[in-house]
C-alpha cells in the first residue's frame, strides 16, 4: 500500500474546502428579487366603456387583476367611462359585479371599445361574471 490513507483523506478534505465557496454559490436558492425582474411593461391604454342597466342596480363594480378599476353605488340607467388599463396584445379579463335590489332580476349590457378600436357588446346576467376582451 503506497502512501498513507490519512494523508489522502486530508488532501481530499482540503480540496473540498477549497471548492466550498463555489459549491455553496451553485447550490443555494436564488434571491426572489433576482428571479423576478418583473413582467415586461405593458402600456396603459384607455378603453371606452358604456354600461346599460335593464333595472336600477344597487351597486356595480369592475375588477381587473383582483383590483376594482371602477365602482359606483346606485348607478344611472346608462353609465359611460374610460378605463385606463394595461392592455397587452392577448387582451384583458374583466370581472363585472352587479348587486340588484331584493327581488329584482336585471341585466347589464357592456359595450366596450378597446384601444385597438375593436368593439364588444356583451350582457351580464348573473351577479358576477367574467368577460374576456381581446
Amino acid at each position: 500500500m503506497r502512501g498513507s490513507p490519512l494523508v489522502r483523506a486530508l488532501i481530499v478534505l482540503a480540496a473540498l474546502l477549497a471548492l466550498a465557496p463555489v459549491l455553496w454559490k451553485m447550490t443555494k436558492a436564488p434571491d426572489a428579487a433576482a428571479l423576478a425582474p418583473g413582467a415586461p411593461a405593458v402600456e396603459t391604454k384607455r378603453a371606452q366603456l358604456t354600461l346599460t342597466f335593464s333595472a336600477p342596480a344597487k351597486r356595480a363594480a369592475i375588477l381587473h387583476l383582483g383590483r376594482e378599476v371602477w365602482v359606483k353605488d346606485s348607478p344611472e340607467t346608462e353609465e359611460e367611462t374610460e378605463l385606463p388599463l394595461p392592455w397587452p396584445d392577448e387582451g384583458v379579463d374583466l370581472i363585472f359585479n352587479v348587486e340588484w335590489p331584493e327581488g329584482v332580476r336585471g341585466a347589464m349590457r357592456v359595450q366596450l371599445i378597446a384601444p385597438s378600436k375593436m368593439e364588444y357588446d356583451q350582457t351580464v346576467w348573473s351577479p358576477s361574471q367574467r368577460l374576456v376582451f381581446k
